[in-house]
């Protein structure tokens, strides 16, 4: 089945859990509507032309991208359950005409952020009026888009320039999945601290082409060389996860603050490099459901290599390391719950 499936699927079913939801709300007023659902959808677009452009002046640009997330949430009696997806994508083209004289290839454009998002915590409370439930998490990261690269060009492509292009990632490559189950504390609405002291992290890169690679965490076996001659798909670990979410509005409901922070210690190898996913989001209300927001997400895996960012090197990149990882974007969002 496409892989694809999977995140229409997922998104289908909560639609219609919330569907169902209202429509219950509706014939009975009286009782508490469990769901709680909304959805919210960001754009950024930058632009420059310049016609016969003086010397120095600079070069077209020409940038595009948005996140959107969609949430649903019940809770009853003594059940809660949270539910985000969210995509965060943008492509951008520095520069117009040719890749170089003599050819006919026009200046592609560049992916420049592709993550994908999905988390679900079920929790059954210990008590009547306890805050502490019994709970199970499930989250998933990935990207949407294929990333290509090309030894013509510097930088990260969404499809083939030439039969030399390399596929870097796509769907479910990599993907990496934490299923848990543990004890969520809710202090407030605001807040909630999960722990969970046995839990299950997998690193999965379902292409062989993009596995063979060794750079997103998968295990590999190198030849004396350090030439890489077997890999596996999936990288399996065991440790405790730690996942904080605080939600909070301020001057009179106009500005928003979201974190989630998710900790991973892997018990089998190196458990006291720490594991980060830490995401933020302010959005302050520009109109009736229009916002300005601001995301960052700071990533490390200890498993993971990433770029290394270098300005001195050419397109700002020095090979591959193990670093912390830091994402920010400002969107204009249309946000509505329903």
């Amino acid at each position: 089945m496409n892989k694809n499936y999977f995140l229409v699927a997922f998104m289908l079913c909560l639609t219609c859990g919330a569907i169902n939801a209202q429509d219950e709300a509706a014939t009975e007023p009286e009782v508490e509507k469990a769901w709680n659902t909304g959805a919210g959808m960001g754009f950024d677009f930058a632009q420059l032309f310049q016609l016969n452009p003086r010397q120095g002046a600079g070069q077209n640009r020409l940038g595009v991208g948005g996140a959107a997330n969609f949430f649903a949430n019940y809770k009853k009696d003594r059940l809660a359950w949270d539910n985000l997806s969210s995509w965060q994508f943008g492509l951008q083209r520095l520069g117009s005409g040719v890749i170089a004289q003599g050819t006919t290839e026009k200046i592609p454009f560049q992916k420049a952020i592709d993550e994908l998002r999905l988390n679900s915590k079920m929790g059954y409370k210990t008590s009547e009026n306890s805050k502490f439930f019994y709970a199970a998490n499930l989250s998933l990261m990935s990207q949407f888009v294929p990333t290509y690269t090309d030894p013509g060009l510097p930088g990260n492509f969404p499809n083939a320039l030439s039969d030399d292009s390399n596929l870097l990632s796509t769907l479910f490559a990599p993907a990496t999945i934490t299923i848990s189950a543990g004890i969520d504390y809710k202090p407030s609405n605001k807040l909630s601290f999960y722990y969970s002291p046995l839990g299950g992290k997998f690193i999965i890169v379902g292409n062989n082409e993009v596995a063979a690679m060794g750079v997103h965490g998968n295990p590999v076996e190198r030849d004396a060389q350090g030439n890489i001659i077997s890999f596996r798909n999936v990288l399996s670990q065991m440790g405790s996860i730690l996942r904080l979410n605080y939600s909070s509005k301020f001057l009179e409901d106009r500005l928003t603050f979201s974190s989630a922070l998710l900790l991973f210690s892997n018990y089998l190898e190196n458990p006291q490099n720490i594991d980060i996913d830490w995401t933020n989001e302010f959005a302050i209300t520009v109109l009736k459901n229009l916002q300005l927001s601001a995301t960052m997400n700071i990533f490390y895996d200890d498993d993971v290599l990433v770029q290394i960012t270098d300005y001195n090197a050419p397109n700002g990149v020095s090979g591959l390391g193990k670093r912390v990882s830091l994402t920010q974007q400002i969107l204009l969002k249309y946000s509505i719950v329903f």
